[in-house]
């Protein structure tokens, strides 16, 4: 077809190999695509000419960055899949909680429910001691915090929800992965077409940054490497399908 202009990224489809899970995207902020090929000029004759170019070795590359987090995004450099209504031991946090006086005995209570009733009190000098606590509530010595005092607590709870291990043993697995946009006409900017770029054989690196810094939303970003599978030569391919009125 005439030429086409592409404006957007593409959401992208990767299947895991070993079980066919799929996982997807549709906030993709980078799809990219790297190919290097080694060459090596070859020189003869009478002047040392270039007689024929060599070339070998194609390596292709794939980069994804995605606008927000995806806890399965995530399991793609561990090689490990995400376990989900597990229970697990976290550090909950409560700040700012009034101490209030009961009959002479200051107190303050909590919404959690401590691991062995036991939690952590911080007091606002920054100071902190152990208590326990009944039907969520702890008492306060008069020496640490004053009536009308807002203090922290800080304690473990078992919770249940979704884990990803970090297994020293388990490296990132192979993956088929579709990259999927639209060309529009340069001229009308309506959509002419669908490019899909399709890979049979890519494996995750398992390096990766992960930085929670105040103000910056996480956009997490992985680097692919393209390979063949089996006895194949061929790594993708381009397939560009022609919009018409039937085109969903």
């Amino acid at each position: 077809m005439a030429r086409t202009l592409i404006n957007d990224t593409a959401n992208v489809t990767f299947k895991r190999k070993s079980d066919g899970h799929v996982i997807f995207t549709a906030e993709a902020q980078l799809a990219s695509i790297s190919q290097q090929v080694s060459e090596e000029k070859l020189k003869g004759g009478i002047g040392n000419r270039t007689i024929a170019l060599l070339r070998s070795d194609k390596e292709v590359t794939l980069q994804v960055r995605n606008a927000l987090f995806d806890f399965e995004w995530l399991s793609m450099t561990q090689g490990v899949a995400v376990e989900k209504g597990k229970e697990a031991t976290v550090w909950k946090r409560e700040d700012s909680l009034p101490v209030v006086d009961n009959g002479g005995t200051l107190e303050v209570t909590i919404k959690g429910k401590p691991l062995n009733d036991e939690i952590k009190l911080v007091n606002p000098k920054g100071e902190s001691i152990d208590a326990d606590v009944l039907e969520k509530v702890a008492e306060v010595p008069t020496s640490f915090a004053k009536k009308g005092e807002k203090i922290s607590v800080s304690y473990q709870e078992k919770i249940v929800g979704n884990v990803l291990t970090m297994d020293a043993q388990k490296f990132s697995e192979a993956y088929e992965v579709e990259y999927a946009t639209i060309e529009y006409d340069p001229d009308t900017y309506q959509v002419v077409a669908d490019l899909y770029i399709q890979f049979d054989h890519v494996i995750p690196s398992g390096s990766f940054d992960m930085s929670l810094e105040n103000g910056s939303a996480l956009a997490p970003e992985l680097s692919f490497e393209a390979m063949t599978s089996g006895t194949s030569t061929e790594i993708g391919r381009f397939i560009e399908q022609e919009r018409s009125a039937d085109t969903p």
